[in-house]
């Protein structure tokens, strides 16, 4: 969604703890998914996974951050196969909050938007410190289209490929972590429609962005059905740039990343 001229958004002012109606959740519930988000924010902390991150975003040639939206979380109650890995997202996400904050960054707002979410979702979202963005649909930026801007890190892994279309056609993104676009493009053989869906928007969208690919053990397994991700930066590195088709050429000089298997990808 474009922003209107003049418009200025101002994310709503939520109710205070003691007001909030929170949804009626189980205890054991409750319990269950603050114990997995815990091993998971410390796998985190202690893994080379999240020295990767950090040594990407210490990088002086990035832009200053002062907001981080998060795109495609899912939902963090479902109970499914791909709960574990919603849950180390939302810890990858907050660790990369704390590091921003800590290394330059004091005032970053964190946002969070996902058509899955529930009540039970966004209390355990606004609890910790996680603002809520609304969307009517799947295919709309909704509230982050308004809220997105050359000073936010958008964390988006596992989107569709439409929904990075949307994002990346649509709005200024100077830097973006989320999937690896190399191992998403190599994904798929040659000549399928995927393929050539992922190649196009590389081609029309990505090729913009400098490529740090993110890497390092200890935080996920197999079984947390994830996928390679990067850091995409459209900062100062395009702007010595004489052409789009100049770095697009450098991105083929960076190593691709071999995927795992065919997962279900979120949304916006």
């Amino acid at each position: 969604m474009l922003q209107s001229p003049g418009f200025v958004y101002q994310p709503r002012l939520h109710k205070t703890e003691n007001s909030v109606k929170y949804p009626k959740r189980t205890p054991k519930q409750q319990g269950e998914i603050q114990r997995l988000y815990d091993e998971a924010k410390l796998q985190y902390d202690q893994s080379s996974w999240s020295s990767s991150i950090e040594a990407l975003l210490g990088a002086k040639s990035l832009p200053a951050i002062t907001k981080i939206v998060s795109l495609g979380l899912g939902s963090l109650y479902e109970k499914s196969k791909d709960q574990p890995r919603r849950l180390k997202q939302l810890a990858m996400l907050l660790g990369v909050a704390e590091y921003l904050r800590s290394a330059s960054c004091p005032e970053i707002n964190i946002y969070a938007q996902d058509p899955s979410f529930t009540k039970a979702d966004e209390a355990l979202l606004r609890s910790m410190g996680v603002q809520v963005l609304k969307t009517t649909s799947p295919a709309d930026l909704g509230e982050a289209g308004r809220v997105i801007d050359e000073r936010t890190l958008v964390y988006s892994p596992f989107l569709t490929i439409e929904a990075y279309e949307l994002l990346l056609g649509t709005c200024t993104v100077d830097l973006l972590v989320g999937d690896d676009f190399n191992a998403l493009r190599s994904k798929w053989k040659k000549h399928t429609a995927e393929h050539r869906q992922v190649e196009h928007l590389m081609k029309s969208c990505v090729s913009q962005y400098q490529r740090r690919s993110i890497s390092g053990n200890g935080f996920w397994r197999d079984d947390d059905r994830h996928f390679p991700m990067a850091l995409y930066n459209r900062g100062h590195h395009i702007r010595r740039q004489t052409g789009a088709k100049d770095q697009s050429s450098r991105n083929q000089l960076l190593p691709d990343i071999q995927p795992r298997g065919e997962t279900p990808r979120a949304r916006l």
